[in-house]
């Protein structure tokens, strides 16, 4: 590693507590690590996570939720620094969260479980985004650990609102038993996975169902059910949000649009206008001028 991981708060021991992981680096490797709950973000750069044999690609327009217990790998061989900030929960804690939102008259019932969480997420959730910032800044500047408990929860509830938009895409796949729909809404997160690990280059829909074992058209229509865009909507909006992170943290805009999988400027510009409301150079001197 080019620099030390720094862990917060210090003292923490991973397996039993919440803390922060941040680092940055050009080489850093994981081999079949099986920790507890975790989610994994990247400040800058991107980075492949070897999660159930597929590679999960994770950049500064997503995030990964790893479930307790699952093993994952990763490998960083870069030209330039990676900084990654990983959040890991101590064992059972948004289990209990998750009671405390469902039962709020402090009555005491067993923690309700939290299947189909682990997956790769876009930060549409902006809260969860917020949240891990939050902890990396406080991990990079050590601020005092109740500031840092109270961002834990608010973490964990942000979570659970993730959990329970992931629960509604899977009711809204079309399936007349629920074994059949688990195992379609299992495909199309594996068809979702794809468009990421493949955002920037060519992606066609045969490939992409292909990789989620369906047809093109059971493919589509279960994507369009579940997410409520079609797959070539949710990879333009991936694809614009990746851009916007490249602009937000310094990079020319034609070179954003172009490593983000747009191959024409005009049009980039026009579809970046109308997902945020303004043209990428007006973000390009807004972040410019904030530093």
């Amino acid at each position: 590693m080019d620099r030390v991981p720094y862990l917060f708060p210090d003292g923490a021991r991973l397996g039993a507590d919440n803390l922060v992981l941040r680092a940055k680096a050009k080489r850093h490797r994981v081999d079949r690590y099986a920790g507890p709950l975790s989610i994994k973000t990247v400040l800058s750069g991107r980075v492949t996570w070897l999660v159930r044999g597929r590679e999960l690609v994770v950049d500064p327009s997503s995030f990964l939720v790893v479930s307790s217990g699952e093993e994952y790998s990763m490998n960083i061989e870069a030209e330039t620094p990676v900084e990654t900030c990983c959040a890991f929960f101590a064992p059972g804690f948004v289990e209990r969260v998750a009671g405390d939102l469902v039962s709020p008259d402090l009555t005491d019932q067993a923690p309700p479980s939290v299947p189909y969480l682990s997956a790769l997420h876009r930060n549409s959730a902006v809260g969860v985004k917020n949240a891990v910032q939050t902890l990396a800044s406080r991990c990079f500047e050590a601020l005092e650990p109740s500031g840092y408990e109270e961002a834990f929860v608010v973490l964990a509830a942000e979570l659970l609102r993730v959990y329970q938009t992931v629960r509604e895409q899977a009711d809204r796949v079309p399936a007349a038993r629920e074994s059949t729909r688990r195992e379609l809404f299992r495909r199309l997160l594996i068809g979702r996975e794809y468009l990421h690990s493949h955002s920037s280059g060519s992606v066609s829909l045969a490939a992409t169902a292909r990789a989620a074992c369906l047809s093109p058209f059971h493919f589509h229509r279960g994507f369009t059910n579940a997410f409520e865009q079609t797959p070539h909507t949710y990879l333009t909006n991936l694809r614009l949000d990746q851009a916007r992170a490249r602009i937000e943290a310094g990079s020319p805009v034609l070179a954003a649009s172009l490593e983000a999988g747009f191959s024409n400027p005009s049009a980039f510009a026009r579809l970046f206008r109308s997902r945020f409301g303004e043209l990428p150079g007006a973000v390009r001197r807004k972040f410019a001028r904030s530093g």
